[in-house]
């Protein structure tokens, strides 16, 4: 993303109102994000059939289970994140011009949005879906899984910069860089694991698949003690890197370092649950908004620590990775 900043001649109102709705697109986008949890959850992948973009074959098909109703609200709340990205774009570049860092985020996040529709038209168009036990499956669920973390985490540096967040870059020889780097691609490790152990558990529970008779299925149950064991001993490591950090924090920075742990803490308390009472459509769900909300916290840490008008930044001579 480019950071100079460009002249616009838009009043501070207008400027407002953006802020107002690139926060209130992130907001929309995790409720987009958990509806296509609820489709996996509920084995409603194939609620339109393999049709797509029309559902069952219409552009608003008729409601006649709640496999087609769960999925075809999915698809209406993706066509509206859709519009709304329309509107960011349009937005963007007319109050903030196309060197500004708000238009470089927008882009990136638009450009994730599309791979985002894509991969899900992917899983329906190749069947992808419901009880299939396939590793085109597998890589698509990841790969799913990663593009929307990194949208997410694009959409909320709009609103970030929108709201005054100076441009960040990343140096990978300090060691503050590096945590907060690592942390980063920790999350996204942790979400892998935890898509492909939510595809483990759909499948187990699922009438129309036998387990001793599909090899990728009893694979992936088998392993399914992988993502928690992962999730506690990366997450453990995520707050004492968080640890390391305190000291050199304050102001904001301190308040989403904090909130960082606290999320982290409250993952574990959710994650116990959810293994003890076996993985409830409920559970889940709070699992899956808390890993968002730990994703963009961890993103605006980054930005506000690594910003590169910060007296640490400007005090070293190293060349450094524009990010922002």
């Amino acid at each position: 993303m480019t950071s100079e900043a460009m002249p616009t001649t838009a009043g501070p109102d207008w400027h407002r109102r953006f802020r107002g709705f690139s926060w209130a697109v992130v907001i929309f986008t995790i409720g987009v994000v958990v509806s296509g949890d609820i489709v996996q959850a509920t084995e409603s992948g194939a609620g339109c059939g393999e049709h797509w973009p029309r559902c069952n074959g219409s552009v608003i098909p008729a409601i006649g289970n709640a496999n087609t109703a769960v999925e075809f609200t999915h698809r209406i709340m993706t066509t509206v994140l859709s519009l709304g990205f329309i509107a960011l774009l349009y937005g963007a570049w007319k109050l903030y011009g196309r060197g500004h860092r708000v238009w470089g985020a927008t882009l990136w996040a638009t450009f994730f949005l599309i791979t985002e529709i894509l991969l899900g038209a992917a899983l329906v168009l190749f069947g992808w879906v419901d009880e299939d036990a396939s590793w085109g499956r597998v890589i698509a669920d990841a790969l799913h899984v990663v593009n929307t973390f990194l949208l997410v985490g694009a959409i909320a540096l709009i609103a970030w910069f929108a709201s005054g967040g100076a441009a960040f870059r990343i140096d990978r020889d300090r060691r503050t860089d590096r945590l907060l780097l690592g942390s980063v691609i920790v999350v996204l490790l942790i979400a892998i694991t935890g898509t492909i152990n939510s595809l483990a558990d759909t499948l187990e529970m699922s009438e129309a698949v036998d387990i001793d008779e599909t090899p990728i299925a009893a694979v992936l149950v088998s392993i399914r003690g992988i993502h928690p064991a992962v999730a506690i001993a990366t997450g453990a490591g995520i707050f004492y890197a968080m640890t390391l950090l305190r000291d050199s924090v304050s102001g904001l920075a301190l308040r989403l370092l904090q909130g960082v742990q606290a999320v982290i803490v409250l993952q574990f308390v959710v994650g116990i649950l959810n293994i003890a009472l076996l993985t409830p459509l409920e559970t889940q769900i709070v699992h899956l908004v808390l890993a968002d909300t730990l994703w963009i916290l961890l993103i605006l840490l980054t930005a506000q620590m690594l910003r590169t008008d910060a007296p640490e930044a400007a005090a070293t001579d190293r060349p450094r990775v524009a990010v922002g």
